[in-house]
């Protein structure tokens, strides 16, 4: 009988095989408790970086065999096994899950820690969206090599906590997950007793640590991208106009540290309450009259300030953005910049944003993903899934080998690259992503400063 991923995501005792070369293209699928699959149109997965990395591959050739719908699991019935205290800090469970046709091999174990049955609806199509990219990362290996366990965190600290002790007690070499910052925390301190590397969806920089890493995008790393290439255009000063809440405070806290790295300096900020474009005129008003009066009220020969970040996205930014010209901020005068926000067609609708620039993934990197989603899903995978299919592929290079070497791998500092472009982790835990400045011109989204495929040559 077929089951939903709801069901399978709620039975935590059924297990799956991971990889199985098998003539036929039946596929073994992943589960809550562990997994398995048969690759499918093998790839080659993204690893560790090079000082040259290879640029992505293009889209996947169709496998006539290939599955058109959701893959479906064929199930094994395996016991949970008990950690032994004396294994710490360095457990790596060579009697973990096993499938049998997989005895005598080098098995990578991997956990994947997400909220299944979570209160929020948009959390548990979330993790659905990412549990489907996890399986495709596992039917594209070359190598059936992989058990990849499945958890249902609920949500909860006590849920994150709870799958992170099941996965260690069935082996797991490397946590995936999960994605809120609060179970981030949780799963980390079961995972630390053992030292086994934590890889999360969170993008809560302030989780961050050595053996809890963040396969994310916080909104940090994208200000510093944008400020960074404003400052190589002679933008000196710089303005700010967002929303007063969690997010945009979080962004001007990094937007006014990265303007200080580049010397520069915020001679202005205005935000707002709300997303109505009520509460956004009075400060528009404000940043207008500044800009004008600024010259001869600062005795400078520069504007009062060259560039302005909006981080807003959707209909929000087309609210806020035509505001500023409206109100005498010349768009091509002032530099308007803003966050991964403003990746969606919505942006370049709007006339205000042309010329406008921002920071985010590298697209070119994402195609090949996103195709091969579509085809054996029939539907577009969420904002997530693509760190998921990631995480799979690095977990399972950083359990390639002694286990005390997991936490270097993970630190590698030629770092890797997937489908999100070039990634590598710091000591801190963060994130070094490799971003593209994207301006809006001709009704596109242009790459005007490409995505690095690897390290700084000074790194």
């Amino acid at each position: 009988m077929k089951q939903s991923m709801r069901e399978r995501a709620q039975n935590s005792k059924i297990a799956l095989p991971c990889g199985m070369k098998s003539a036929v293209a039946a596929l073994t699928a992943l589960m809550l408790s562990a997994c398995t699959t048969v690759p499918l149109d093998p790839q080659p997965l993204p690893g560790p970086s090079t000082q040259s990395p290879q640029q992505p591959t293009g889209p996947t050739q169709t496998d006539p065999t290939a599955p058109t719908g959701p893959l479906q699991p064929d199930v094994v019935v395996d016991a949970p096994i008990v950690v032994p205290d004396h294994a710490a800090p360095f457990y790596n469970n060579r009697d973990g899950i096993t499938l049998p046709h997989m005895a005598g091999r080098d098995i990578k174990r991997l956990a994947l820690l997400l909220p299944f049955s979570a209160q929020s609806p948009r959390l548990r199509d979330e993790a659905n969206s990412m549990f489907q990219a996890a399986e495709l990362a596992l039917f594209q290996r070359p190598d059936a090599d992989v058990v990849l366990t499945v958890l249902d965190t609920k949500g909860t600290e006590d849920g994150a906590r709870s799958a992170a002790r099941a996965a260690l007690q069935q082996g797991a070499d490397v946590i995936l997950g999960p994605i809120i910052a609060g179970n981030v925390r949780a799963a980390s301190q079961e995972a630390a007793r053992s030292g086994t590397p934590l890889l999360s969806f969170s993008n809560d920089q302030s989780v961050a640590a050595r053996g809890r890493y963040l396969v994310s995008f916080p909104p940090e790393a994208e200000v510093d991208r944008i400020v960074a290439y404003a400052a190589t255009e002679g933008v000196q000063n710089f303005a700010f106009f967002g929303p007063d809440d969690a997010y945009g405070r979080r962004v001007r806290r990094a937007y006014e540290a990265a303007v200080a790295r580049v010397g520069g300096e915020i001679t202005a900020a205005e935000m707002y309450k709300g997303d109505d474009i009520s509460v956004m005129q009075e400060p528009a008003r404000r940043l207008a009259e500044y800009h004008a009066e600024g010259r001869a009220a600062r005795d400078i020969s520069r504007d009062s300030f060259e560039a302005i970040l909006l981080p807003e996205g959707g209909t929000a930014l087309r609210s806020l953005a035509p505001l500023l010209p409206f109100y005498g901020i010349d768009p091509s005068r002032v530099l308007f910049m803003g966050t991964s926000r403003w990746d969606n067609n919505d942006t370049v609708r709007e006339p205000a944003l042309r010329g406008g620039v921002f920071a985010a993934s590298d697209k070119e990197a994402r195609e090949t993903f996103l195709s091969d989603f579509e085809r054996a899903f029939g539907t577009e995978p969420s904002s997530l899934a693509s760190l998921a299919y990631d995480a799979v592929q690095l977990g399972s290079i950083v359990a390639d080998g002694d286990p005390r070497e997991r936490i270097a791998r993970v630190e590698s500092p030629l770092g890797f690259y997937g489908t999100d472009g070039y990634l590598r982790f710091g000591p801190d835990g963060r994130p070094e992503r490799g971003l593209a400045v994207y301006r809006i011109r001709d009704g596109q989204f242009r790459v005007i400063d490409p995505a690095p495929l690897g390290p700084a040559p000074e790194s």
